[in-house]
This record gives structure tokens, C-alpha cells and sequence, in this order.
């Protein structure tokens, strides 16, 4: 991989130089302290310096104006990153984002000079700073949709996107740093000889703390207007399945991205569980996203357990609820648990030659004596239950927290401990609970618990998927059904999808990225997820057939050849309101209403749109109420 400086840029700003850090094997070997105080020390020299303010006014950051000004970049607007670490120090809000990111940011207060740092296994090609031609594309920190960035704009950048705009001002999503990172590039730029001069003590500094800190080999290599181009010895790693199973749809892991890393590198295999209860009869493509990491885990030869909550979902999980949740009786709980290994069966091998064990948990929890309870307990404090925000907002505003309710993540995490697991899978909204068995495990088995977390799917109005709200894709949905629910997702939840629903890799998503800045009509981006999603659960042909099916019936307009038989009791004139909820297609007469109000409504292909209107019924009358759903009728009981 090359790093080369424009000769553009160089014309206008010719003292331009960076100072390239370039860091590999990069390893955790438990120098978060002294990265902690190296950090705290270059926050308190700048606040001793500029505590009065001033740092606009500095010879360090009013060259990096002038370079900026240079080029077209009002600073003012867009300030160094310099700058902006600085303000940020002083106003006691110095960003903290892993080991090597502070490092980064402690050497950049310390010298006064940008100090970037680049994922090379997420960057493309060669790399360097230039000025954007104008075809280039952005995709901002913690963001996922990008935008096209002007012609003439100094910008770091690979051969696929920009990686930071306004030279040293914002640094892109695409190759920040995580504790996934093995190599790093750190670029250290200066403008004038002064900047030379602290840039080469600053790369000395980086190299060595990278060194005692990480474990990292380091080397130092430096472009100019003398060497504007320069090769960094070192490439994107071909990733593994493990890289690949830890890359994306993680939020986080305990104890820590490395260590989990290293435990599934060691080559025994590992016991991991996922715990659902029963509350209802759905698993649903919000679920998936977790039930797909244990897939990929269960392909590499480890144990996967899939533990039905029969005990726990008759009591109900508090997680996310500002009222208590009514407990499901026994029966009910069993009759929702019935098809969870059928639907969880399209994803995960229930035979082979390494089966998912189904269990449970009432196996343990309806033989437990109240002395056991009570020595399970003495492992939490109260203080450790009620900082729960759920119940930090009952208590907030005056509403009852049961006692069940505050036993909850105990009952949970027990069960790590009756199925003898090393690993936990579970979303956000599990942390809590997932952690109370973490604490059991190092309690009573004296060892290490794994928790894989991973985020929460919106459901297809953006709240919360939930089977409460009506909003869920249920893995077991008709292919039709499935498509159709996709296909009716704003917009701006399709990125969303394809991120957490799908194996799409980087690239692939970044030219999806592309595609929507270019302004490529958002419907046909749609129809791929919707195709894509519908496929993973029922197949190529499955989802083709769905997707014509939409293109006749929703795009065109026209019936369907097949519809489900609605039975009235007689025909002859029916209020049009009567009717459709006579046939189901409205659940009562107000939206019965709603429906005629917005023209949703077709009788025998008429529109209907007086919600006062009488229709003649026969046998065969169709009725469309919607994009989707049509009713034949059918007159006398079924």
C-alpha cells in the first residue's frame, strides 16, 4: 500500500508534509492505565496553557488556518481536528474511544498537531491526502448513509471513499479504528518547519507508546514535496471467519473484543446459549440477528444452545417496561414455545453432526428450593438491581416495581450457570440481565463468562420490533407476506436492514451507499433487500415469485389470481362498513372508516370513498381493502 501526497495540494500549500506511524501486529496486553494517564497528562499541560482560551490564537493552529485557507477551507467552519481536540479538553469533554485512538489523541494534545489513525484492513487500495475530484463519497462517524463530497476539497482518501474531509477535519466511518484493528495507520501532518520539527518528536512518542502499550511493531515513514510518495509495507489482511463473525452486528462484547477473539482462536469449541421467552408465538427477523451469529459459530464447531424461558416467561422480563408485564400462565407459554424450533430450524442445524441442544428452563427453576433462592441472592445488592433505568422511571414517577420483576436477572442469569455455558448471545436490552449471569459465573464457577451483544432491529414503523406493536417480520411469514412487509419500510430503515438482516460485507454495503447518493430510486434498493431477505428464509424462487406477485398486485393494481374466502351470512345490500369488518379486512368500524377515508377501499374494482355507501354483495364479490389485502366472498357459512 502506497501513501502519496497531491501534487495539487502540495502547489498550494508546499511545506505540506505527514509523518506516517505505521503500526502492526497490534495486541491487548493490558496497558489501559498508562494510556489513561498519558491521556490525563497531555489534558492537563493543555488546560495549563490555554486556560484562559486563546488557542485560535496560537502559532500551531494559525498555521493550520492559513494551510487550510489555502485550499479553499474556511476554518472557521471547519477547524483543524487539533483545534477541536483542544476545545474539547478544555471544556472537560476529551473524547475517550479505546486504547488507540487516546494514544493517538494524548500524542495530538501533547505536540499540538493532527494526528489521524486508519483501519488498514478497512481501507482500499492506496491512500493518501488529494483534492476531491468530485466523484468521491463520505460516510460520516458513527453514521451509515454517505454524501457526495465537492470537487477541490482536501480530503484523506482510498481508492473507494474519502476518509476524512476538510484534510484534518472529519473523520469518516469507514476506516476508523476498533479493538478489532491489528494494523493502524497514523498519519501526523504538518505545515511549517516548526510542525516538522514537533511531528517527528510526535511519531517518536507514538511509536513508543504503541510499543509498551500494545505490543505493536511500529516503523516511521514520511512524504514531502521531496518524497510525495511513499510505500507502507504493509496491506489488508484477507480476513477469517472468525474476523468476519466478529466485525459486524456486534454492539459489544464482554470482557472485551480481543479476549473473545482469542478465546474462539483457541480451538476448543464453546459452549454459547440464547435465551428466548415464549411470550409469544413469533420469532421474528429481530431475533434472527442474534440466531444468525450463532449460526455462524454453530459452522465452526461450537455448541449451541437454544434455551426456551418456560420458567421465566411466566413471569415476564421488566427489560424496557415502564409498567409490569402480565405473567402468561403455564399452558400459554408451552403453546407459543411449540413452533420456536421449526422457525428456529431456518437458520440454525438442529441434526448433523453437531446439533443445537433445545432446553428448558423450567427443567432447573420449578425444582429450586426457597434457601437455594435465597443463597443465589446474597450474590446482588439492591443497589445493583434498582440503577435499571426501566425501574429508575417507575420509581421516577410513582409506579410499582415487583418484586418478581427485581428478581428477574437473577432468574436469568442462573441459567448460565444450570446449562454450564461459557457464552451468552443477546441484544441490548439483554446487557443487564446477560451480566448478572457474568457475575454468577465468576462467583461460583470461578471463570470467565463471554457475553456476545448485539443490536436491536426497528421494527417496520421504526419503533422497537415487537409482535405488541404489530410491526414484526416473523422468520416464518409467507414469502409474499415477507416481501411485503420489507417493501413497506421507510426508506431510511433500508441501510439499517441490510446491515443487521443480511451477510452483505463492507464493500458491498458501501456500493449500496453509493447507489443511494448517486440517486438511485430508493424502491428498486428495496426490492433488493425484500428479495434478499425473502430468499434467506424461503428460497430463490420463493422470492421471485413474491416479487412478481408485488410488481401485479401493488405496483400495477392488479387483483390477485388467488384470495382468501371471506363467508357472510346473506347477500343483497351490506353498508360498506359492515362489510369489511364482516370480512375481516377492517378490525372495527372506525377503521372501517379510516380505510374508505383514504380510498383504500375497492369493491369489485370500484372505489369506494363514502364511508355512508351501500354495495350489493353476490357470491364473488372481491373486496380490496389496502395495498394487500383482498377477500373473495363467499355467502353462507363456511
Amino acid at each position: 500500500m502506497r501513501f502519496s501526497l497531491d501534487g495539487a495540494l502540495l502547489n498550494r500549500v508546499p511545506e505540506t508534509a505527514v509523518t506516517l506511524v505505521v503500526a502492526e501486529a497490534i495486541e491487548d496486553v493490558g496497558g489501559s492505565d498508562a494510556i489513561r494517564r498519558m491521556l490525563d497528562d497531555a489534558v492537563a499541560e493543555v488546560r495549563a496553557r490555554f486556560d484562559r482560551g486563546g488557542i485560535e490564537h496560537s502559532t500551531e493552529v494559525k498555521a493550520w488556518h492559513g494551510a487550510l485557507r489555502a485550499l479553499g477551507v474556511d476554518p472557521k467552519s471547519h477547524p483543524p481536528s487539533i483545534e477541536t481536540l483542544v476545545r474539547r479538553a478544555l471544556a472537560d469533554d476529551a473524547p475517550r474511544l479505546g486504547p488507540l485512538v487516546d494514544i493517538a489523541n494524548a500524542v495530538s494534545l501533547r505536540y499540538l498537531l493532527p494526528v489521524g489513525a486508519h483501519d488498514v484492513d478497512r481501507l482500499r487500495g492506496d491512500f493518501g491526502v488529494r483534492l476531491a475530484s468530485g466523484d468521491e463519497y463520505f460516510t460520516g462517524l458513527g453514521e451509515s448513509g454517505v454524501v457526495r463530497v465537492p470537487a477541490g476539497e482536501p480530503v484523506y482518501a482510498d481508492q473507494r471513499e474519502v476518509r476524512t474531509r476538510w484534510w484534518v477535519g472529519r473523520q469518516g466511518d469507514r476506516g476508523k479504528v476498533t479493538a478489532a484493528s491489528k494494523t493502524v495507520i497514523f498519519p501526523i501532518d504538518s505545515v511549517d518547519a516548526d510542525g516538522h520539527a514537533r511531528a517527528e518528536r510526535a511519531a517518536n512518542a507514538l511509536a513508543e507508546a504503541l510499543r509498551t502499550t500494545r505490543a505493536t511493531r511500529t516503523r516511521i515513514v514520511r512524504v514531502d514535496r521531496a518524497t510525495p510518495s511513499v510505500e507502507c509495507g504493509v496491506e489488508p489482511r484477507e480476513l477469517d471467519a472468525i474476523d468476519r463473525i466478529l466485525a459486524s452486528g456486534f454492539v459489544e462484547l464482554y470482557p472485551s473484543r480481543a479476549a473473545t477473539d482469542r478465546r474462539l482462536r483457541e480451538g476448543k469449541p464453546m459452549r454459547i446459549y440464547l435465551g428466548v421467552d415464549p411470550t409469544s408465538p413469533v420469532i421474528h427477523i429481530g431475533h434472527a440477528v442474534g440466531i444468525r451469529k450463532l449460526a455462524q459459530l454453530q459452522k465452526l464447531g461450537h455448541t449451541i444452545v437454544l434455551l426456551i424461558g418456560d420458567f421465566t416467561g411466566r413471569i415476564g422480563d421488566p427489560t424496557g417496561k415502564d409498567v409490569g408485564r402480565i405473567p402468561l400462565t403455564h399452558e400459554k407459554v408451552l403453546e407459543n414455545a411449540r413452533s420456536y424450533r421449526e422457525q428456529a430450524s431456518k437458520i440454525l442445524a438442529f441434526d448433523g453432526p453437531n446439533p443445537v441442544e433445545l432446553r428448558f428452563n423450567g427443567e432447573w427453576w420449578d425444582t429450586m428450593t426457597a434457601r437455594q433462592m435465597i443463597e443465589l441472592a446474597a450474590n446482588f445488592t439492591v443497589q445493583q438491581m434498582i440503577q435499571r433505568d426501566m425501574f429508575q422511571r417507575r420509581i421516577a414517577d410513582q409506579k410499582p416495581i415487583g418484586l418478581h420483576e427485581f428478581m428477574y436477572p437473577l432468574l436469568q442469569g442462573y441459567d448460565t450457570i444450570a446449562l454450564d455455558v461459557e457464552g451468552e448471545m443477546g441484544g441490548t436490552d439483554q446487557t443487564f440481565n446477560m451480566l448478572a449471569g457474568r457475575t454468577l459465573a465468576r462467583a461460583l464457577l470461578d471463570r470467565e463468562k463471554f457475553v456476545f451483544v448485539t443490536g436491536l432491529l426497528p421494527g417496520t414503523d421504526g419503533r422497537k420490533m415487537s409482535k405488541s406493536f404489530g410491526n414484526v417480520i416473523g422468520v416464518s411469514d409467507r414469502p409474499y407476506e415477507m416481501y411485503g412487509r420489507v417493501m413497506s419500510l421507510s426508506d431510511d430503515l433500508t441501510l439499517t436492514f441490510f446491515e443487521m438482516c443480511t451477510d452483505l460485507d463492507d464493500d458491498a454495503l458501501d456500493e449500496l451507499r453509493h447507489m443511494i447518493a448517486n440517486g438511485i430510486n430508493p424502491m428498486a434498493i428495496k426490492k433488493r433487500l425484500a428479495h434478499t431477505i425473502t430468499a434467506m428464509y424461503h428460497g430463490e424462487k420463493s422470492a421471485r415469485d413474491a416479487a412478481d406477485r408485488f410488481e401485479r398486485e401493488v405496483q400495477r393494481g392488479e387483483a390477485p389470481e388467488e384470495m382468501p374466502a371471506a363467508h357472510v351470512e346473506r347477500g343483497g345490500e351490506w353498508p360498506a362498513v359492515d362489510l369489511l369488518v364482516a370480512t375481516g379486512l377492517a378490525t372495527s368500524k372506525g377503521e372501517a372508516r379510516r380505510l374508505i377515508d383514504g380510498g383504500a377501499v375497492r369493491i369489485d374494482d370500484s372505489p369506494i370513498r363514502d364511508r355512508a355507501a351501500s354495495v350489493a354483495v353476490t357470491n364473488g364479490t372481491t373486496i380490496r381493502a389496502g395495498k394487500r389485502a383482498y377477500a373473495r366472498v363467499t355467502i353462507g357459512t363456511p
